[in-house]
């Protein structure tokens, strides 16, 4: 059974604590300014960071009880389904 949880906005959270901590210390990142993409620097890695803490964002929201009350009003929070309270949902495989 293959399922949606919000759950996993722990397990995203710890992995942007694990890519601070390396960048922090500029660790592993030497083989990448090598690379074509990350010449000018590493800012895609600074993207896919920010990109990642929208997503814990958005998974946080929809642990609320009014996530899906919230969809029509500013455009924010939709996301599309899910079970209200539980965070879950099952995805046909």
């Amino acid at each position: 059974m293959l399922a949606n949880h919000t759950s996993v906005s722990t397990l995203f959270r710890r992995i942007v604590g694990q890519y601070d901590r390396l960048r922090k210390r500029n660790a592993f990142l030497d083989g990448y300014k090598k690379e074509t993409p990350f010449a000018d620097g590493l800012g895609e890695f600074d993207e896919a960071r920010a990109v990642v803490m929208d997503l814990v964002g958005e998974y946080e929201r929809a642990e609320g009880s009014g996530y899906l009350d919230l969809e029509g009003e500013d455009g924010v929070g939709g996301g599309g389904g899910g079970k209200e309270g539980g965070g879950e949902r099952e995805v046909a495989s």
